[in-house]
């Protein structure tokens, strides 16, 4: 029975997490019986293999600085569990979940009296939480991020204002590949018919794939590099980067709050669905403040200065060769210390290669999910050091640091949740 917010989140863990087919009937007949929620406000379709929850926070601090009132949903959570569902950038309360989650369990009750096989499984239950909060909530959009590819997605049962797609890179093989191909056409599916697409830098043979899905649709283009464009990029120190932003019609010059050029790239994605949200409205002053307070945790967040300590959430390989990369040019003369712990289901095997010719050295551990992948799950190198414990972990990794040297922790976004918790605690 749910009645505190430690019940309601028993009870939506304890749902199971797939159904025999990919079919988004399930959700669909719950947002039906609520008389389809997520239809009674514009929202923005969110999907890319990296990038995702910097496009809505950004966007979602445009809008709500622009004087709109905001739904975002966000996946997965870093320190929070709330933090998936926010109104104007703050998490749902604790008494909103336990209401919202006893509302919805109606809904499947009341469905099963006609289907007793009918369920949920817990991102479905969520996603119509989620859309029904938002209309309780009056928002005037709702920024909705995927949770996994596009087309088969939960979330995929709304007409949007517009769609993101921020790239398309390896990850989820098994669930939308294995190939690029298949994960592209699958991102693709977010695409609505003359609705418009705002897209990152990809890949030509993606970029295919992608292009011609909106063709077919007659959804208009809007592509970085082509459409609109950044340059200027100069980082100013450890958590700021300025840049320059212009598309046909408007151009701005400012920063974001973060040393990651990605975080650029994630910024321009926003501003430019922006112009197309909010076309008739253009206050750089205002663009420049919603950007400085967009910050978002296990982003190449700073820990500590000196020795300098990061936590990102990277956890496939194009965004932890990225994150590496990027770091060795910010201090190329410093030794570069890892410590890494993923979910099973990611290629590990490429990404340490990546840290044995990157890193001085690593220390691989696990954490309290049980999608979080034990010792005899990697095979190590020569650099590596597998430690059970990750607090123990931690600390053998921090103080190994000096002032020569960086330690970079990555791999899981709940990993870095983990590690913020406990040096918060401290």
């Amino acid at each position: 029975m749910v009645t505190d917010c430690q019940s309601a989140l028993a009870y939506i863990h304890s749902l199971p997490h797939f159904h025999p087919d990919k079919s988004l009937n399930y959700v669909q007949r719950a947002l039906d019986f609520l008389e389809n929620p997520q239809n009674s406000y514009p929202t923005v379709h969110v999907t890319g293999t990296n990038g995702k929850g910097s496009v809505c926070n950004y966007l979602t601090h445009l809008l709500t600085e622009t004087g709109y009132k905001v739904g975002t949903f966000m996946s997965p959570y870093i320190q929070n569990f709330n933090e998936r569902i926010q109104i104007n950038a703050q998490a749902i309360s604790n008494e909103q979940l336990v209401t919202w989650t006893q509302r919805i369990q109606r809904v499947v009750s009341d469905l099963q009296k006609s289907d007793p096989d009918y369920y949920l499984v817990e991102f479905e239950f969520l996603v119509v939480l989620m859309f029904a909060f938002f209309q309780e909530q009056e928002v005037d959009y709702g920024i909705i991020e995927v949770g996994i590819g596009g087309k088969h997605d939960k979330t995929n049962v709304i007409t949007p204002q517009l769609s993101i797609i921020t790239n398309v890179g390896h990850d989820h093989e098994a669930l939308i590949g294995p190939t690029l191909i298949d994960i592209a056409r699958e991102k693709s599916g977010i695409i609505k018919a003359q609705r418009p697409v705002v897209v990152g830098e990809l890949d030509s043979k993606v970029q295919d794939v992608i292009q011609k899905k909106a063709q077919e649709l007659q959804a208009p283009w809007h592509q970085l590099t082509e459409d609109f464009k950044v340059d200027r990029i100069q980082t100013l120190d450890l958590e700021a980067t300025q840049f320059s932003w212009q598309n046909s019609l408007r151009h701005f010059q400012g920063q974001v709050p973060s040393s990651a050029k990605t975080q650029v790239w994630d910024a321009a994605l926003a501003l430019e669905s922006y112009t197309i949200l909010v076309p008739d409205f253009w206050d750089p002053k205002l663009i420049h403040r919603a950007l400085s307070q967009a910050s978002l945790p296990a982003r190449q967040q700073i820990l500590a200065q000196e020795p300098l300590i990061i936590v990102d959430g990277a956890h496939n390989l194009p965004a932890i060769t990225t994150l590496l990369e990027n770091i060795r040019q910010l201090e190329p003369q410093k030794r570069l210390l890892v410590l890494y712990s993923a979910m099973v289901d990611k290629n590990r095997e490429e990404i340490l290669q990546v840290l044995e010719k990157m890193a001085t050295e690593v220390w691989i551990t696990t954490f309290s999910e049980n999608r979080a992948a034990k010792i005899q799950d990697y095979h190590l190198l020569t650099k590596m050091k597998y430690i059970e414990s990750w607090p123990v972990a931690f600390k053998q990794a921090v103080q190994s640091c000096d002032s020569e040297s960086i330690l970079v922790i990555c791999g899981s976004l709940h990993f870095a949740g983990e590690i913020l918790n406990l040096v918060q605690a401290d």
